[in-house]
Order: structure tokens, then C-alpha cells, then sequence
């Protein structure tokens, strides 16, 4: 049954959305930072802002939402295509850091029973090494879970936030990272308000 998780507790509305992270990023203890890499504890604002603005809008936000379309239709050679697009769209760092922790999410877990499609696309990823950005497995498992785009772009942003912050030695209190997350979200403008319901 669905409830809504009160945005009074920023601790549960955090652990509500990390379950999503771990539907669709099981191996986020091993990733560090994805495509947002801060500085440092000083910089990390500015950081966000500018990855929110350069990176999550232009780049992301829409490939995310490409992605999670083609998965739904089981299209792997466009889902290829779309993922070769989405490695050239980010900085060379970012994009290298993208696709080590694709490629490990995509080769290291066995995926759902009956999920063929990212079976196909790890089989894929074995022959062919440019292939697996992290986003791209992303969007591919929260389909397979049935997770609304809304969802997935959030727990993809908090991923990258929380990953991001702890690679740079920072601990976001859940308050915090609520607003850092919130705002990015807010962001986009085709977005409704987030608020999650809990699964």
C-alpha cells in the first residue's frame, strides 16, 4: 500500500527515497561520486548549483527520461545509442566516473529475475566496454521496478548528491540534504512538487 512520507521528518522522507537508490543503485557503497563531484566542504554549494544547472538540467534530467522511455519500449540498440549520446554530453571526468560505476552496477549484480532486457544489456556491456553509463543502468532498473520517472530522477538525485558530498568528506544532515535535493528538483520545470510515496 502507498502512504505519503511526512515532509515534517526529513530523516524518513531521506530513507524512504534511499530505497529507491537501492532498487536502482544496489552497489552505491561502492561507487563514490557519480557525475557530481564536489571540491570540498566550502565549495559544495556553489558545486551543487553549478552540477544542478550544467550537468542535472541540460544533460541528465532529459537523457534520464529518454532512457527510462526507451528501457519501457525494450529498445537496446536505441538504449545504446542513447547511451553512447549521454557519455559524450558529460565532461570526460564525469563521464569516466559515470561509466566505471555503470559498469559495475550492470556487471557485478545479477539482475531481477525475468528483467531480460538488462540481461540483454549486460551480455552487451561484456563485448563492448564504452557501453554502461550509470544513469543509463539507472533509468533501466527503475523500469524494471515500475518506478514513475518522478522517482527515479529523485532517488538519481539524491544518489548524486549523498555520494558526491561523502567522496568530498562531507556528511549531509537529512534537513540539508532534503533542500540541496528539493531545490534540484524544483529545478525542473515540468516537474510537479516532489513528494514521495513510500513503496
Amino acid at each position: 500500500m502507498l502512504r505519503p512520507v511526512p515532509v515534517a521528518d526529513p530523516a524518513a522522507e531521506i530513507a524512504a527515497w534511499w530505497r529507491l537508490v537501492e532498487l536502482c543503485l544496489p552497489t552505491h557503497e561502492k561507487c563514490g561520486a557519480l557525475t557530481f563531484a564536489p571540491s570540498g566542504t566550502e565549495t559544495l554549494e556553489g558545486d551543487w548549483q553549478r552540477w544542478v544547472t550544467d550537468v542535472f538540467l541540460p544533460v541528465l534530467h532529459p537523457a534520464l527520461l529518454s532512457l527510462q522511455n526507451t528501457a519501457a519500449a525494450q529498445d537496446s540498440v536505441r538504449l545504446l545509442c542513447e547511451d553512447a549520446a549521454l557519455g559524450a554530453a558529460l565532461t570526460a571526468d564525469a563521464a569516466q566516473r559515470s561509466l566505471l560505476s555503470g559498469r559495475h552496477l550492470l556487471l557485478a549484480c545479477q539482475p531481477p529475475q525475468g528483467a531480460k532486457f538488462l540481461e540483454r544489456l549486460r551480455e552487451t556491456a561484456l563485448h563492448r566496454t564504452e557501453a554502461g553509463q550509470l544513469a543509463t543502468i539507472f533509468a533501466v532498473r527503475g523500469q524494471i521496478f515500475h518506478l514513475p520517472f518522478v522517482q527515479v530522477a529523485g532517488a538519481l538525485v539524491l544518489a548524486e548528491c549523498v555520494l558526491g558530498a561523502d567522496a568530498a568528506g562531507v556528511t549531509l544532515p537529512a534537513a540539508r540534504t532534503i533542500d540541496l535535493m528539493q531545490g534540484a528538483m524544483d529545478s525542473v520545470a515540468a516537474v510537479p512538487s516532489v513528494q514521495l510515496l513510500a513503496v
